[in-house]
């Protein structure tokens, strides 16, 4: 049985090895090697005695030996545009739980929403031994040929790169349906980059939808928050339509604060529409009606997708679309209901 003793002996010289622990708890060295790569061959009796004296003797594996024999060094990195946003933490803590319970550490890293900075973190990241990564890529970002890693793709496809995203196209027919059935006929949108693949897919799943039943009265891209520009600022203020449609939540806020800078309000004067659902908007103060895309699902369901891809490089490439569904809270109204 292990003791203190033996741990103290071999701090004093040489570090303690697979035969050192094996020795010890009376059980070959592949048993040993079972327990510490969780292979499940042992009893669970069997497991706690190694464990305990892995413990006690003060072993660590070698990770650098490790890699060497699997090709793996078990770190994933998780590149995406900010930080700053409340949305893409959500996903990143999604991704590193999910790889956590594969084993695996994950490099978080903000990229800027730059293409040639995009580049330039997947070869930093391939320097320092990642395996793969989870990305949430600019549209005009190029993969490296031949891949330096594994990437999966989180919001948009690229060619030979797996992919995760919510059906932004649903998600855009599900906020116009919503706005007719409350008897919106005339809108504003503050859409955003249309050359991103989830902006896009929002403005045409709504324009589709409302095609024919309602007026678009104006519309303005938005390409920074959390202030409006100028224009969007005073087309919110002409008070011209019942109803703004917004790409995001964000956008959404930003636009209700426009509205109490105006002593206008949501819903008394117009609805406010957003999309995300993102922590806040839930928050009283704000309570915004919005389209929900799961955020933690994207972000584990994207690192399952790459271990699968690390342990199978030829299987074929998956796209996953992930539905959306409406939130209705108290920034959106009938049109010409009463306010309590």
């Amino acid at each position: 049985m292990a003791t203190a003793g033996h741990g103290d002996q071999m701090s004093r010289g040489r570090s303690p090895t697979i035969k050192d622990v094996a020795k010890v708890a009376g059980v070959s060295s592949a048993t040993v090697s079972y327990v510490l790569n969780d292979l499940n061959k042992v009893t669970p009796e069997v497991d706690a005695l190694v464990r305990r004296v892995a413990k006690e003797l003060g072993y660590s594996r070698n990770n650098a030996a490790r890699a060497l024999k699997t090709g793996r060094n078990n770190i994933i990195g998780c590149i995406l545009p900010t930080l700053t946003s409340p949305v893409f933490p959500e996903i990143a803590q999604a991704v590193q739980l999910r790889a956590e319970a594969h084993g695996y550490a994950t490099l978080v890293i903000d990229s800027g929403n730059a293409p040639m900075r995009e580049e330039k973190v997947v070869r930093t990241l391939a320097k320092h031994g990642v395996d793969g990564a989870v990305a949430l890529l600019h549209p005009k970002f190029k993969p490296a040929d031949p891949p330096l890693f594994p990437i999966v793709s989180l919001d948009a496809k690229f060619p030979g790169l797996d992919s995760v995203h919510a059906d932004h196209y649903a998600g855009g027919r599900l906020m116009a349906e919503h706005a007719i059935a409350l008897g919106h006929r005339r809108i504003g949108m503050l859409s955003g980059f249309q050359d991103l693949t989830s902006s896009f897919e929002r403005r045409q799943g709504f324009v589709d939808a409302a095609a024919g039943r309602v007026e678009l009265v104006w519309e303005v891209n938005v390409h920074l928050v959390p202030q409006l520009p100028p224009v969007a600022v005073e087309a919110i203020r002409r008070r011209e339509v019942t109803m703004i449609a917004c790409v995001n939540d964000l956008v959404a806020i930003a636009a209700l604060s426009v509205l109490k800078d105006s002593g206008m309000s949501a819903p008394g004067d117009v609805s406010v529409f957003g999309f995300d659902d993102m922590q806040w908007a839930s928050w009283p103060l704000i309570d915004l009606t919005t389209i929900r895309q799961p955020l933690a699902e994207l972000g584990s369901r994207a690192a399952d997708l790459l271990i699968s891809r690390l342990d199978d490089r030829q299987r074929p490439v998956e796209d996953l679309v992930l539905p959306v569904t409406l939130v209705e809270r108290g920034s959106t109204a009938r049109v010409g209901l009463p306010l309590p």
